[in-house]
């Protein structure tokens, strides 16, 4: 399905709408899919993530596929990457790994390998 068709649903919906149906339909692989808390509340909570290593622009999740890691970052339709998300896309993709931009459970699933809903 074309993404310009879909309706303008938020990256946290997309992002949650993902991760349930992978962990609905692949039970053998949870834990292998997971979110990356990478926002921080306030600035002193911001101060204390950056000092346990919390880095801007890291993807949204990780999935730890058969043949490696895939770095995931969810946007809306109309969503851009910030400067920052660039940058780590391509450190991500400079060391051999995998990085999507995710606008749609199909284009998950196709960036994860698995069968998509419009087959």
């Amino acid at each position: 399905m074309p993404t310009h068709n879909l309706p303008n649903v938020s990256e946290f919906k997309i992002q949650s709408q993902c991760f349930l149906y992978h962990w609905n339909n692949y039970p053998h692989e949870r834990g292998r899919l997971f979110t990356v808390n990478n926002n921080s509340d306030n600035k002193v909570r911001a101060v204390i993530n950056q000092s346990m290593g919390v880095v801007p622009g890291v993807a949204d999740m990780m999935y730890l596929s058969d043949t490696g890691l895939i770095a995931i970052e969810f946007k809306t339709i109309t969503g851009r990457q910030s400067e920052a998300q660039k940058i780590w896309q391509m450190q991500i993709e400079a060391a051999g790994y995998r990085y999507y931009i995710i606008r749609s459970l199909d284009d998950f699933l196709k960036a994860i390998n698995k069968p998509t809903t419009n087959q």
